[in-house]
């Protein structure tokens, strides 16, 4: 614990953050980004990984242009155009993969909105397809973040939030993915060291990360159903170098972020007040649940796995957590999760 006399964490990221519903400067209706200052065909795009569906056409043509091709009967058949495989049966065509490594030959390092036209224009060239109608049936907004730590000290204090699933993946000890899920499917936010999932897939590192520590932080839409919901219609292929489309995006990447409450705050004492008993040791409770998460929640789960916690009650518990995440009359945010937001707002508003 600190003494708050001490120590005040900067809040501004926090303000900044409630300006995606409030309106505030910098912001448009609906959740839409806009800024004066930037715009134009050159700033950096978080779009990478896609899945398109269209209507069946004469697949003759494609068949021809695909490697790895491999039909299954008369009306289905698979292959590969560089990264992006492409499928069909008799419910249409349907194309999937990163469009960063189809342009570049790797995702750590984004697009920007012109190379995103370029990556489809180039799909179409070698696909012989006119992708103008194409369905996005899944969309994946990426950023690669350098940071001064290894990824597992800030992946180590993601919390749970209400409207996600957590999973934590775990290598030697320490936790190398922490991923969430809605109830329904369609959406899903991941954070994970890139350096090592490069190095395990034996991918040469770009030289503008070569020797950092890589967080990557990918927000999904992964179903045609959740892109309805968050756009009111279908997308497609074009507009995802679509200026309007491309900024609601961001702020659904920024706002998932946001809703996932980060452990690691400092607990402070104000010297200036008279202390209790009581209250040092809820002080000292809440400091030991910030500074040692992973054991926290294991203990958690160990009642619950006993039968003494029930669900009902462990989301009281959690509920209650949340709420003191966000009290910064008893904690300040973690200087790594300040960092952190730091770089996210960055990426989200300006791109990188």
């Amino acid at each position: 614990m600190i003494d708050r006399n001490l120590h005040l964490q900067s809040i501004a990221f926090s303000f900044l953050l409630k300006a995606l519903k409030s309106g505030l400067s910098g912001f448009g209706h609906n959740g839409i980004i806009t800024h004066p200052e930037i715009g134009g065909q050159e700033e950096e795009s978080m779009i990478d990984s896609i899945r398109l569906h269209l209507p069946r056409t004469d697949t003759q043509g494609i068949k021809t242009r695909l490697t790895d091709y491999r039909r299954r009967d008369t009306n289905t058949g698979t292959g590969t155009i560089g990264n992006m495989r492409v499928s069909y049966n008799l419910d249409g065509i349907m194309i999937h993969g990163s469009l960063a490594k189809f342009l570049q030959g790797e995702n750590m390092t984004p697009l920007n909105r012109k190379q995103v036209q370029e990556a489809i224009e180039k799909l179409e060239t070698q696909t012989d397809i006119d992708l103008s109608a194409a369905v996005v049936g899944s969309v994946e907004l990426g950023t690669s973040i350098i940071l001064r730590e290894k990824p597992t000290e800030y992946l180590r204090l993601f919390g749970d939030p209400p409207i996600f699933t957590k999973s934590v993946y775990s290598k030697g000890g320490f936790v190398g993915t922490v991923s969430y899920g809605t109830s329904t499917g369609a959406f899903q936010f991941c954070a994970y060291d890139k350096t090592n999932e490069m190095t395990d897939k034996r991918q040469a590192i770009p030289s503008l990360f070569s020797g950092s520590n890589v967080l990557r932080l990918e927000y999904r839409i992964i179903r045609r159903r959740g892109i309805r919901a968050r756009f009111v219609r279908d997308l497609t292929a074009y507009d995802l170098f679509n200026y309007e489309i491309y900024r609601k995006l961001q702020g659904l990447f920024l706002e998932s972020y946001k809703a996932i409450p980060k452990n690691g705050r400092q607990v402070f004492i104000d010297t200036a007040k008279t202390i209790t008993p009581a209250k040092l040791e809820q002080l000292q409770a809440e400091q030991w649940r910030q500074t040692y998460p992973e054991e926290y929640n294991a203990h958690l789960q160990g009642l619950k796995q006993s039968g003494a916690l029930t669900d009902k009650n462990l989301e009281r518990i959690r509920a209650g957590n949340r709420r003191k995440n966000k009290d910064y009359t008893i904690s300040d945010t973690s200087p790594l999760i300040a960092e952190l937001d730091s770089h996210v707002y960055n990426a989200a508003m300006y791109g990188g």
